[in-house]
């Protein structure tokens, strides 16, 4: 028992899903950033904002974020979106809990 409580404990703070108006702000933001994306047979070549999110921090890592997730094989559309949604939520909250939360 001490030792399920001992490993309950160390549990990252990822492992506790972000409140549900977050989720809702950040893809409802992803929704409204436009891209510039060269691509070559399905990697990122260069990238671009060509219209804001309204936030700062989701421009600067869409990005960064749409790389991520084509490299991992997601190059339609929709899974794309999804993926670079999903990369900027964790990146986003990660960045909200700040540095102590990684130690």
């Amino acid at each position: 028992m001490i030792a399920l409580l001992a490993l309950a404990a160390l549990q990252p703070a990822l492992a506790t899903p972000p409140p549900a108006n977050e989720i809702v702000v950040i893809a409802e933001r992803m929704s409204r950033i436009k891209l510039r994306l060269s691509r070559k047979k399905g990697v990122l070549k260069s990238c671009r904002v060509r219209a804001s999110s309204g936030d700062p921090v989701v421009d600067g890592y869409a990005c960064e974020a749409i790389g991520a997730c084509m490299a991992e094989g997601a190059t339609k559309r929709g899974p794309l979106a999804d993926c670079a949604t999903d990369k900027v939520l964790a990146f986003y909250m990660d960045r909200k809990r700040g540095p102590e939360a990684s130690e």
